[in-house]
């Protein structure tokens, strides 16, 4: 990727157009308020109507200009004015009834596209922001207008099946209205409406999946950079890699639907896993599927095995055996990042922390399963005085020993694949183990001193949930409010990356 373009000189008449298209914009904008205010429209209605123009308004963008700067500016102007306009409420006809960031994110996600896809991919920031404008507004428009849809709730907003359905039809249909008749290069070529049928096929139903799990106008970043990151695959690998981003695709959504059957996942751990899935399975194949799954299926299966046991825990613990979309990100997500970032830079070294990011994981998972199954009493790792089963940054020998294996499986999970680093196959499985294993730690201590606690006014106990007793509000009792169990894993994986980074060093 190569965001230099944006330094290159300005013709005049680019400036020119960004004129006219930041004055279409406004214009735009301005009369759909005053109708609004006039003709009494309901906000969505007006909020999705200007969704719609602008993002066709951006599809002639990447056509009249031949310098990228006029939009990186014109992105960069209305991210910020969008964001102090919707603090402010000036602009109520683009603001949805509910708590939203979409207004700020629609031209953010505009802005990164136009810097990674402005040389040679503009086919790609195109088709992905017509999904947007098109496709994520038509599942809106349609999930509010049947009268007894179909609904579901992932995160926290209501979405229905029709809604869902309309997206992927209609973002299906201009993805490939784009490829095949949108003049580009790219090294698999869409010379049959055949393929161009089934790239745009797929990029819709990673983007419906995007759309679907979003929450606060998340969707307006998410959809388009699933969709854009999709459709660069297909269009810069030949067809053996195409094929696997395919399957790697199905398996993906066969991995989630039968976690969720078997109670691993809920509804949004489900879709979660399903994105996450579809990056690594597809992207990386066996090499970077074997340890994600080694990870997630033993896991599983232990905090199945351990559920009885467990029961008598869980009123302390934040969220139940069943993972949910946060859990799934903050224990794979740095593990999916790496992926994408090895798809543009593939350098080996991304393969370990890759590797440590997911043996961090499988320690703290492992180090909880089996510590609570064991039944050791645990102490607490900032004072190692005894504390009662359940509390954050408890530990106990069965418990760390855990760690220790469950970093090591994972780590040998994918030591068929680390011939290719740098470096002695036996010291890299050492070094993996180690940097998940102090991932641990880390979970551990910051469980101990700043995660938050609550406590409940009812039974005065003290727990990670912000509810307890019949639903009862807790207190908030110790810790930062927003350092929660999964902000705790999610830094555990993290810092196992920073540790095998550390160890690197010095081999």
């Amino acid at each position: 990727m190569n965001i230099s373009h944006v330094l290159r000189p300005v013709p005049a008449r680019d400036w020119l157009s960004l004129l006219l298209l930041f004055a279409g914009i406004v214009i735009f904008i301005g009369l759909a308020e005053a109708l609004r205010k006039k003709l009494n429209w309901p906000q969505e209605f007006t909020r999705k109507l200007v969704h719609i123009a602008v993002g066709v308004l951006m599809f002639f963008s990447p056509i009249l200009l031949e310098a990228s700067l006029p939009l990186v500016l014109m992105a960069s102007f209305f991210t910020v004015t969008n964001y102090l306009a919707m603090k402010k409420g000036w602009l109520k006809g683009m603001e949805s009834d509910r708590e939203s960031y979409g207004t700020t994110l629609y031209p953010l996600a505009f802005l990164i596209l136009v810097l990674f896809t402005w040389e040679n991919q503009k086919v790609v920031l195109i088709a992905s922001m017509l999904v947007l404008a098109i496709g994520d507004a038509m599942a809106a428009i349609v999930g509010e207008s049947v009268k007894r849809p179909h609904t579901f709730r992932l995160v926290g907003e209501t979405k229905s099946l029709e809604g869902s359905a309309a997206m992927f039809i209609s973002s299906t249909l201009v993805v490939f209205l784009t490829l095949w008749f949108f003049p580009f290069e790219s090294s698999f070529p869409v010379d049959s409406p055949w393929i161009a049928l089934w790239f745009a096929g797929l990029t819709a139903i990673v983007a419906t999946a995007a759309e679907a799990l979003s929450t606060r106008g998340s969707d307006n970043l998410t959809v388009p950079l699933f969709a854009a990151l999709i459709l660069y695959y297909l269009l810069n690998h030949d067809l053996a890699a195409n094929v696997q981003l395919t399957l790697g695709t199905l398996l993906g959504g066969l991995v989630a639907l039968l976690s969720f059957r078997a109670r691993f996942l809920d509804a949004s751990g489900a879709v979660a896993t399903f994105l996450l899935a579809v990056c690594i399975f597809g992207f990386g194949g066996w090499q970077w599927t074997i340890p994600i799954l080694t990870f997630f299926i033993l896991s599983s299966l232990l905090s199945k095995i351990g559920k009885r046991r467990k029961a008598a825990y869980e009123p302390m613990f934040e969220k139940g055996s069943r993972r949910d979309y946060a859990q799934v990100l903050a224990n794979g997500g740095v593990a999916g990042a790496l992926m994408v970032l090895y798809m543009f830079f593939p350098q080996p070294e991304i393969y370990l922390f890759y590797l440590a990011a997911l043996a961090a994981a499988t320690a703290d998972t492992w180090a909880t399963e089996i510590g609570v199954m064991i039944g050791q009493q645990p102490r607490l790792i900032r004072n190692f005085k005894p504390v009662m089963p359940g509390t954050s940054g408890g530990i106990t020998l069965a418990g760390s020993l855990g760690a220790i294996a469950g970093a090591f499986v994972l780590a040998l999970s994918g030591s068929a694949f680390l011939e290719a680093t740098v470096g002695s196959v036996p010291v890299l499985l050492g070094l993996i183990t180690g940097s998940g294993f102090l991932g641990n730690v880390v979970d551990s201590y910051l469980g101990a001193t700043v995660q938050i606690q609550y406590r409940c006014p009812v039974c005065q106990k003290i727990t990670e949930k912000s509810h307890h007793c019949n639903g009862t509000p807790t207190t908030p009792y110790s810790g930062v409010n927003w350092m929660n169990n999964d902000m705790v894993n999610f830094l555990n994986t993290v810092s196992a990356v920073g540790f095998l980074y550390v160890g690197r060093l010095f081999i």
